[in-house]
Parts: C-alpha cells; sequence; structure tokens
C-alpha cells in the first residue's frame, strides 16, 4: 500500500529503505539525493567492514550504522536495488545523487548503472583541507550522478559545476560522524531540483538534505533505519522548519 501523501513539507521514515522506497508513489519525486555507508578508506574486504576506516574509533560502528556489515559485494547489491527503486520513483529526467569514496566508484557506478539509469557525470566535494594518511592524504569524496531516462535529463541551473568547494562539518558540532555540510547539498539540490519539488534520502542519518531542503524551498522525504539518529533528525528539522515558517 502507498503511503498517504505528506502534509508538511517533511517527512522522515525510521525503518529499512527498500520497503519504505516501495511504498511511495510512482514518478513522485524529483530528486534523489544519498549519503550511503560505503566503507570509505578501506581496500580490502576486510578493512571495509572496519569502523576505523570511516574515522570512528571512539565508538562501536553498531552505534553508527544500523545493520552495516557489509563489503563491497553487499553494499553494491543494495545500492543496486535502491537504483531500480529510483528508476520506478523518479519523474523522467530526475537525477539520482550518491555520495562514495574514490575505491569505491568501479564498483558502484556499473551497478547503479545496471538498474537502467544514465550515468551522467562525477561531482567533486573539495573539503578544503586534507584528512588523516599519509603520502597524498585525501581532500576530497564523490557523488555519483545518474539520471532516469536518455539526454533529457531535468536541470533547473546553468550555474552548477562538477565541483563544489565547502569545509567540512566540524567535528564538535557533528550530528553524525559522516555528516555532511547542508551547503553542499544546497549546491546539488539547486541543479537537479526546481523549488517546490520533492527530494527523496534513503539513508538520511543526521538530515542535513533535508535542511538544505528546507531552507531552500523544497519538500524533503527521508528514511533511516536508526532510531536514535531519527530522533535527532526529526528535531533537527522541526526546528528547521519553525526558522523558515518564520
Amino acid at each position: 500500500m502507498a503511503c498517504s501523501k505528506p502534509t508538511t513539507p517533511w517527512t522522515l521514515y525510521r525503518g529499512d529503505a527498500l520497503r519504505r522506497l516501495a511504498s511511495l508513489e510512482p514518478e513522485s519525486i524529483d530528486a534523489i539525493v544519498t549519503d550511503p555507508p560505503y566503507c570509505a578508506g578501506g581496500f580490502t574486504e576486510k578493512e571495509k567492514q572496519a569502523a576505523k576506516c570511516m574515522g570512528i574509533t571512539n565508538k562501536p560502528k553498531e552505534e553508527w550504522f544500523v545493520g552495516d556489515n557489509m563489503g563491497t559485494a553487499g553494499l553494491c547489491f543494495l545500492l543496486r536495488s535502491v537504483a531500480c527503486e529510483a528508476l520506478r520513483l523518479l519523474k523522467p529526467g530526475g537525477s539520482l545523487l550518491v555520495f562514495c569514496d574514490w575505491r569505491m566508484v568501479s564498483a558502484l557506478a556499473p551497478a547503479l548503472e545496471s538498474a537502467g539509469l544514465r550515468h551522467q557525470n562525477l561531482i567533486v566535494w573539495d573539503k578544503g583541507s586534507i584528512g588523516l594518511g599519509r603520502g597524498f592524504r585525501p581532500r576530497h569524496e564523490l557523488v555519483l550522478h545518474f539520471t532516469k531516462g536518455g539526454s533529457k535529463a531535468r536541470y533547473f541551473t546553468r550555474s552548477g559545476s562538477n565541483l563544489i568547494a565547502c569545509k567540512r562539518v566540524p567535528g564538535r558540532t557533528r550530528n553524525h560522524p559522516t555528516e555532511k555540510p547542508v551547503e553542499v547539498f544546497e549546491k546539488l539540490l539547486e541543479v537537479v531540483c526546481p523549488e517546490g519539488g520533492t527530494v527523496l534520502d534513503p539513508f538520511a542519518g543526521s538530515a542535513a538534505s533535508g535542511e538544505a531542503a528546507l531552507r531552500s524551498g523544497r519538500n524533503w522525504i527521508g528514511v533511516e533505519l536508526s532510531g536514535e539518529f531519527c530522533r535527532k533528525s526529526r528535531q533537527r528539522l522541526r526546528q528547521v522548519a519553525s526558522e523558515v515558517a518564520a
């Protein structure tokens, strides 16, 4: 049974992403923008399942990513399933934007493309400062861009760039260990979603994408498995909605 149409500009569901996506109406979404747990920093399958690969050393991984014990094959299967739902949910020409680490591009891009989406671009988020490690230390993350349909992708500004420069969220203010800045989501949304349109985030986390949607005049639907993050995100979105309405 399909979910009823939301009566507020934001809706956050707690539950499994695939089950919730299956309940949404076909071609009801303008853009899907999400930051799934993608084993950042791991080279081997063992490392990709380790919390330290995401820079998480002070908490068990299970507290942050409920049910995430996947290696590359499991993640590709999950995200291909999400992409299949995206093909059903997106309006013609709509966009799917997925954050990923450079190590995962070669695995994730074909998996998403095989669902029937068109690979349009690879967007670089420049964090402005280098991360941990040795040698050529990383200061960027990537965003895979896919669209529904052929060459008729829907864009809503000509000023977008595939390089977004924005400082990362300071550790002391993060609501989630891999939280992305609201500004990054805003820059993505202004290109792929019209004002008044609807954004979907299947792995909502701290709901930074939701804040970006609300502050830029867009509607937002999120799904998050963690009860703790759902609670914090609802508080965040209520506050943002109140500020926007004031």
